[in-house]
Order: structure tokens, then C-alpha cells, then sequence
């Protein structure tokens, strides 16, 4: 089944763009076998007859739009607690299922925030090989690329970071990455 991996998602506020990255990583675990990526594994047993890339695209999303667990989450821990924290215990508590199993973690960074360097620096303290992929347009669009590159340079033997500018140069460089483990 290959190399179980965290692959990062799109998360509430990014664009289309790393939406299609991520499944773009996922296909090329799946039809690869060289691994595989646990959150879409996991969803995979909630939604065993949707289409792989149906699939691909949906686990991109916030969690508690499609988790079929989050209804009955809600209802228990909602009492006299903020909205957003059970958001948060909830995801929390799923994304670190997902760390957990993942022996690896796969990241596009081209629109990161705050809770992209939040999970990258857990993945490091897991000492958890991460490979960030980087289009260099994304310091016109708001990303610090710098701090970004500073993963890379503070922890070269876990995070190796590709630059790419295209959908079609993922694979090679994925696939030459996951040997390297």
C-alpha cells in the first residue's frame, strides 16, 4: 500500500489552486501504490462508493463539512462551549489521527498561513520528513516565501522544499522523494 502520508489540505480560505495540487498528489499516491495519504484513507470508509477523485476533492475541505461523525461530535460537546472551539476539538482530534499514521508529510505551500506553519512545525517535532512544494509566484500573492525557505534551511535533514510551476512537475519529483525514504 505504500508510504502512509499527511498531505496537507486546502484549508477554509484557499483557492482552487491548492485544492488541485492536493488532488493531484493523492491521484499520484493512489495510482501509484507508493503510498497513500491517511486522511483520504480514512474518509474512505465513510464514502466507500464515491469516485476517487470526487473523493480527492471533498477531503480537501474543512472537516466538519463531510466528516459524518461531526453531527453527533456537535451535539455532545456543544453545551455551554464556544462554536469555534468544538470546531476545533474536533479537527484537532482527527488531524491528529492523521499525523499519527503518517510516516511522511507532502505540503503546498503556495498559499500557507498560520495553520500551515503550525502543523509543519508538529510534523518536525514528530520528526516527520516533509517534502514543500513552492510555486515562486506566491510572494506576489501574499505568502512570505522566506519564511517558508527558512524550514528548509533550520531542518534540512526533514523538510526538503521544490520549487514548481506547474501541476505536471508534482509526480516526478514526488515520486523521486518517496524513494529517497
Amino acid at each position: 500500500m505504500g508510504i502512509p502520508c499527511y498531505v496537507s489540505g486546502k484549508g477554509m480560505h484557499a483557492t482552487d489552486w491548492t485544492r488541485q495540487f492536493k488532488v493531484e498528489v493523492i491521484e499520484v499516491l493512489e495510482s501509484t501504490g507508493r503510498g497513500y495519504d491517511t486522511r483520504y484513507q480514512y474518509y474512505r470508509q465513510q464514502f466507500p462508493d464515491m469516485d476517487s477523485g470526487a473523493l480527492a476533492r471533498l477531503v480537501c475541505d474543512p472537516i466538519e463539512y463531510y466528516d459524518k461523525d461531526w453531527t453527533a461530535y456537535h451535539a455532545a460537546h456543544i453545551g455551554g462551549q464556544d462554536e469555534d472551539e468544538v470546531i476545533t476539538t474536533f479537527f484537532m482530534e482527527r488531524d491528529a489521527l492523521f499525523r499519527r499514521q503518517a510516516q511522511a508529510a507532502i505540503y503546498c505551500y503556495d498559499e500557507a498561513s498560520f495553520g500551515s506553519g503550525l502543523n509543519s512545525m508538529r510534523l518536525i517535532m514528530e520528526n516527520k520528513p516533509i517534502l514543500g512544494f513552492y510555486n515562486p509566484r506566491i510572494k506576489d500573492h501574499g505568502v512570505n516565501l522566506h519564511n517558508v525557505l527558512q524550514l528548509a534551511i533550520e531542518f534540512p535533514r526533514l523538510v526538503t522544499l521544490a520549487r514548481y510551476r506547474t501541476l505536471s512537475e508534482i509526480q516526478p519529483t514526488l515520486l523521486a522523494w518517496l524513494q529517497g525514504l
